[in-house]
């Protein structure tokens, strides 16, 4: 695919999820790009670099959010697309790039065309032909193939766009969303049939939501917690002390995290990710 990157975004902390969701990636994607490009939002082993082997490594040895991890990675991009893939996402059907591909260099006004993460399509969307609708829920950036020149105009957009207290809590994905629909330039989700393409397994471990909000851009770098959720409890068997003390742990975090999250938009960030992991894996 000489027209084709692939970028795959990481960040520190994050090594667990990237070499687990590159192999996914790997063992259902048979295409091979004009380049790799490894773009890295603060320190990672040398070792995980090495088995991703890309071509390229863009890397801000400090922490500066995903935003502008973003934002260093486009200017080093010089494919008219680049297939986008996040370190925490598993392939559960082959990625049908070529198909991807071959619709978008017939219309210059798509700006991307991405895999579901759910399945079967449930919201209402507008049909566009083929198995391709728009979602309700706009533009993302669940692993998708794009069109460079309309993400890197996108984001220019996001650096010259005013920000203050009114802007703290716009995200890259819906701001993106927006100059698409400004600029009459298309995007779509594929029907992913009974089975969703991918399932996005590091949602629990997100980074600090700040770092995916437009105001990042401006923000001071500040040092990052590497305190992550999962990896506390390594052994296969769990002793009934053990679960009886999570028990109640888990009873008294979830009724603070409840009343926590009227009084503060981080408490309610994270309470939203942990009902959607809860839906995902354990209510059938």
């Amino acid at each position: 695919m000489n027209n084709v990157s692939l970028v795959v975004f990481t960040c520190e902390g994050r090594e667990h999820l990237l070499l687990k969701s590159f192999e996914s990636f790997t063992d259902s994607c048979n295409a091979v790009f004009k380049n790799k490009i490894l773009a890295i939002d603060g320190k990672i082993s040398q070792t995980v670099i090495d088995v991703i082997a890309p071509d390229f490594v863009i890397q801000s040895t400090t922490r500066r959010g995903y935003v502008n991890n973003i934002i260093n990675a486009l200017k080093n991009i010089e494919t008219d697309y680049f297939f986008w893939l996040e370190d925490d996402f598993l392939f559960k059907q082959k990625v049908p790039i070529d198909y991807m591909l071959n619709t978008m260099v017939k219309d210059k006004t798509w700006a991307g065309i991405f895999l579901s993460r759910s399945a079967p399509l449930s919201e209402e969307k507008k049909h566009l032909f083929d198995d391709l609708y728009v979602p309700d829920f706009g533009f993302s950036v669940s692993p998708t193939l794009c069109k460079t020149e309309h993400i890197k105009n996108a984001f220019v957009s996001i650096i010259a766009h005013p920000k203050d207290q009114s802007t703290k809590y716009i995200s890259f994905e819906p701001f993106l969303d927006e100059f698409f629909i400004r600029n009459e330039l298309k995007y779509a989700v594929i029907d992913p049939g009974t089975i969703a393409h991918v399932d996005h397994f590091g949602g629990l471990e997100s980074t600090a939501r700040e770092y995916h909000m437009i105001n990042s851009v401006n923000i001071p770098v500040r040092p990052q917690s590497k305190d992550y959720i999962s990896g506390l409890q390594r052994t296969k068997t769990i002793s009934l002390y053990n679960k009886l003390g999570m028990f109640f742990k888990l009873y008294i975090s979830v009724f603070y995290l409840s009343v926590k999250l009227f009084f503060s938009r981080e408490a309610y960030d994270f309470a939203f990710r942990v009902y959607i992991a809860f839906l995902k894996r354990f209510k059938h």
